[in-house]
C-alpha cells in the first residue's frame, strides 16, 4: 500500500487544519492520477510535523532566521552551487542513455493494479512474493494485514 509522507515544520508553512486538509486531498488526488484510481482505498498521507528547533541546516537549528540570511549560508550556498555547475558541466559531453524501462508511469499502474487485485483482493500471497523484496518491510501493523487478507 502506498504511504505518502509530507514532513514540515510545525506552524510555519501549515498554519491551519483546512490547509492540512486541502493538501492531503491535493496529494492523494495527484498520486492516484500518475498510478489509477485502482490505488485510492489503499493510498495513505500522513503530514508529520516537526517543532521550531528540532531541524537544523547545516548543523544549525532552526529557526534561526539571522543564520538563513547570514554570510555563512550565502558561503555554504555559493560553494555548493559551484560544485553544481562544474558536475553538470563535466555531464554535458556524457548525457545520460535513454531509460531501457519503457514508461515507468504505465508499468507502476500495471504493477499496481496487479497488487491489488492479486494479493488483496484474491489473496495471492505468491504475487507478493514476486513483487516485493524479500526484506520489504510494510510500515502496517501485521495484525492489521491478517484481518484485512482474511
Amino acid at each position: 500500500m502506498p504511504v505518502i509522507t509530507i514532513q514540515v515544520i510545525e506552524g510555519v508553512v501549515l498554519t491551519s487544519p483546512e490547509q492540512k486538509r486541502e493538501l492531503l486531498k491535493k496529494m492523494t488526488d495527484t498520486f492516484i492520477s500518475v498510478v489509477g484510481d485502482v490505488a485510492r482505498p489503499y493510498t495513505y498521507c500522513i503530514i508529520q510535523e516537526t517543532p521550531a528547533m528540532e531541524w537544523s541546516i547545516a548543523g544549525t537549528p532552526l529557526p534561526d532566521l539571522p543564520f538563513l540570511y547570514g554570510q555563512d549560508y550565502a558561503s555554504m550556498h555559493k560553494t555548493s552551487n559551484e560544485i553544481m555547475r562544474q558536475f553538470v558541466e563535466s555531464q554535458a559531453n556524457n548525457p545520460p542513455a535513454p531509460s531501457s524501462n519503457g514508461n515507468l508511469s504505465e508499468r507502476n499502474k500495471k504493477i499496481m493494479r496487479r497488487m491489488i487485485e492479486e494479493i488483496w483482493n484474491q489473496g495471492n500471497l505468491a504475487t507478493a512474493d514476486e513483487l516485493f523484496a524479500p526484506d520489504h518491510t510494510s510500515p502496517v501493523p501485521l495484525n492489521y494485514l491478517r484481518v484485512r487478507m482474511a
